[in-house]
């Protein structure tokens, strides 16, 4: 993804620059083009984030499908231990097919679909605890929910029913998150949420302000309709792209947290004003 660059400055101007941007939770979208940062820049990349009031970063994935960015013993594991040495605690994603999106429509096999796709998050899991050195505080599932592939109030029972049987079968606490299509009411979209919830995960909405799928008004109905439970994820960037085409944006500022009772994340650091090292070299595709 292409993203603009930030002008140097010493920490405290990037403190006040970034007011706009704080929260105590932030998102790491792991790209192979990552691994060309020193252990230095790491260092100092972590730091600023701490100094930014960040407490907690969700790793989005550790598993692109065949990528696993160097396994135990790689750039990412490095990075990570580097990160909590810093003071970040860790919300671990685990595997993400690429496949995902062009499966999914597939309703005939959805149910066999996600089933498979959770085995394998649980044996992510197991994998991270064997042999990565890190201490996470929670767990990630990176298949992002939305109500254009899961419109059917059937495949979302389902969907909700196999989510429930993971929650015990993963070691908590489990996040996820959901973004807004427009495509069922804001009521029910939030009841649905409220579902997932109860069958025992974090859940995180997108606030959408970046993607643009949606009016404002019409966003701002799903944020409303959402009970306290649910958190939201502001997003910090603004999409350049058509809708149709591979994904491209640019950073941009979120809207303003909310004096309100949600949970609050923004999404991500690579767009972070302190963040400067990751948009550095050739973008490319997600695990790339």
């Amino acid at each position: 993804m292409p993203v603009g660059t930030v002008a140097a400055a010493d920490d405290s101007l990037l403190t006040r620059a970034a007011e706009a941007y704080r929260s105590e939770t932030l998102f790491y979208q792991p790209q192979n083009r990552d691994a060309s940062l020193s252990g230095q820049q790491w260092q100092t990349l972590w730091r600023r984030t701490r100094e930014n009031g960040v407490d907690t970063l969700i790793v989005q994935w550790t598993q692109y499908g065949e990528e696993t960015f160097g396994g135990a013993d790689g750039w990412l594991s490095s990075a990570l231990v580097d990160a909590e040495r810093q003071g970040l605690e860790l919300i671990i994603g685990l595997y993400q097919d690429p496949e995902y999106y062009e499966t999914l429509p597939d309703n005939a096999r959805f149910r066999h679909y996600w089933y498979q796709q959770l085995a394998k998050a649980h044996a992510r899991q197991q994998q991270i605890q064997r042999q990565w050195p890190l201490t996470p505080v929670g767990w990630y599932l990176p298949e992002e929910l939305d109500d254009w592939l899961f419109r059917e109030p059937g495949v979302r029972q389902e969907l909700t029913r196999q989510l429930a049987s993971a929650s015990q079968q993963l070691t908590g606490p489990l996040h996820l998150s959901m973004f807004s299509g427009g495509f069922v009411t804001p009521g029910v979209y939030a009841a649905w949420a409220e579902d997932i919830a109860e069958s025992g995960w974090q859940v995180w909405w997108q606030d959408g302000e970046g993607a643009r799928n949606l009016d404002p008004p019409m966003r701002q109905a799903y944020r409303d309709a959402l009970s306290c439970r649910i958190g939201v994820v502001r997003e910090a960037f603004a999409r350049t792209s058509a809708t149709e085409s591979d994904f491209q944006a640019m950073p941009a500022r979120p809207r303003q947290r909310g004096n309100d009772c949600h949970p609050d994340a923004v999404f991500s650091l690579r767009y972070m004003p302190w963040a400067e090292a990751l948009r550095q070299g050739p973008p490319g595709a997600l695990a790339q």
